[in-house]
Order: structure tokens, then sequence, then C-alpha cells
């Protein structure tokens, strides 16, 4: 079996270069395919935002979705991802770094503040009602326009038009989880607990570390956690140390024992245990195994 990594590719090279250099593009679905490398799976240092329409298919970090008339889709860096057009399908690409949403604003960064980019948050994708559709198709419109044009002043109004785009997405966010699904005070201390997560997730640190940091108990944690995800307050932690192990096994070749001590498991053996209870299958077999799905894909 070829051991080829899964790629990291860069800006797609459209448009303005002064432009990429800020840290922002816009392109198409036509512009992609011209490097069909960028339709297999493939990942990325930058945040994208894509406008999905049409039928056709998506893998997002191991995990496949249809889309079926329009679908906003949410990439942070280092996610893998995948498209699979059918006729009639189209995309529009917003890439941006964070440094180009934040430019001279203080950290931490405004973009994990959003519904759609808190790495804490496990919906990457997002459907949108026709009713919805026009006000998004208005804003990526506007930006494919500014970005073509490249006039003075291109990346300022880029910047605002891209914080409009939040706004409007966020209120149809707020539409759909309806009045019932308003953040509660259990709501925020489970985000808290999942940005403890993503912060602390590669280190051995026990619930009571985590609990101590929220200043609660370990078992209230736990409850919470149950109560609000239907899952334990272990298995949140747990899920998010295999998706970075699956995420390393696809990208890199490094060795299973070199990721095992990457992700904090001082015994190789032990991360190989670990992964196999919490997948079903050893690292070197989910590793073949994707890899061969990739490419036979």
């Amino acid at each position: 079996m070829n051991r080829r990594t899964i790629p990291a590719f860069g800006m797609s090279a459209v448009g303005q270069g002064s432009l990429r250099q800020q840290g922002i593009t816009v392109t198409s679905l036509t512009d992609t395919v011209r490097d069909p490398g960028r339709l297999q799976p493939h990942y990325h240092d930058f945040f994208q935002l894509m406008l999905l329409q049409g039928r056709g298919g998506v893998m997002h970090d191991f995990r496949d979705y249809e889309v079926r008339g329009a679908m906003l889709l949410f990439l942070a860096p280092g996610q893998v991802h995948a498209l699979r057009p059918r006729p009639g399908f189209t995309a529009q690409i917003l890439s941006f770094t964070q440094a180009f949403f934040d430019f001279n604003a203080p950290p931490p960064s405004a973009l994990f503040e959003l519904p759609f980019y808190d790495p804490a948050a496990s919906a990457s994708h997002l459907r949108l009602p026709v009713r919805a559709l026009p006000p998004i198709v208005e804003v990526f419109a506007a930006m494919a326009q500014e970005f073509r044009a490249a006039e003075r002043g291109a990346a300022e109004a880029l910047r605002a038009w891209l914080r409009l785009l939040f706004v409007r997405i966020a209120r149809v966010v707020e539409v759909q989880r309806g009045p019932e699904d308003r953040p509660t005070r259990a709501a925020g201390l489970v985000r808290q607990f999942q940005l403890a997560v993503e912060r602390h997730f590669r280190d051995e640190r026990p619930l009571s570390a985590y609990a101590k940091e929220l200043g609660i108990s370990p078992n209230h944690l736990n409850d919470v956690v149950r109560e609000e995800v239907g899952q334990s307050a272990g298995s949140l932690i747990r899920a998010r140390r295999v998706l970075d192990a699956k995420r390393s096994l696809s990208h890199s070749d490094l060795s299973v024992s070199e990721i095992g001590y990457q992700l904090g498991f001082a015994d190789p053996s032990y991360f190989a245990r670990f992964f196999r209870r919490e997948t079903g299958s050893s690292p070197a077999q989910f590793r073949a195994a994707i890899r061969e799905k990739y490419q036979a894909e």
C-alpha cells in the first residue's frame, strides 16, 4: 500500500496575491477542481467557510454527510475534509486565517465565541432553510466581487463582510435552536469544561483537575455533562484524544509509538489498548483502512 500521508494545502492561488498574503481568499468549486487533489481528503492550517448547494457529499473529520439543498460547512485548522460533488453541485469558499479575522484585536480570538467555530462544538455544518439563504448568498456574492476587484481597502472591506456574514449565520442558528434551546447555566458549564479539555487533552489529567479548575466537584461535573450531552465527562475527554490520534495517524508518517508519546501516553502499548478500546481497531489497522479508503475514493 502507498504510505502517503493526507496532504496539507495552502490557500488556492486565485486572485490577487496581496490579499492571499494578508490571509483571505474567496474562491469557488470551479477554482478548486483545477487542482483535483483538493477534492481528495486534505487539511489546512487556516479556517474555511463553504456555502454548498445541490447534491453531493462531504467528509469532515472521518464523518460523512450528504448535501441536499443548501448547507454551510465550517472548517478549522487541522480538520480532514473532502468534497464529493455531483452534477449541478456548487461551492463558494471563504478561506481566512485567524490573524486576518482578529487583525489588531487582543486575544482571546472572537472566532471561538462563535457557535460554529467553538472548538468544543461538535457541529461542523448547518443546513439552511430556503428562507434563510438569500441574506447568506448576498454576502458571499459581495465578498467574491470585492476579492476579484482587489481595490484599495479590499482587505478591510472583506473583514467587515466576513463579520457581517457571521452575524447573519448566528441569527439562523438562534432561530433553528428555538426558545427551549437557549443557553442555560448548565450548558455554559459544559462549554467551559469542553474548552478546558481542548487546552489539556494531551495531558494525563484526571477529571478532578478539570473540576477544580471549574470550581465544582467531580461528581457534579460528571452529572451536569451527562445531563447536557448524554455522555460522561470522561468519555468527552477520551473522544477528543481519539480524534487527535486519528488525525495524526492520517496526517503523518509518525510511528504509532511516536503518536502515542505526542498524545501524552508514556507507554505505547497502553496507547494502543486505549485506541482499540475506544474505536474497535488498533492504530495500525485504522491507519491502513482510512488510507485505503481515501485512495479508493
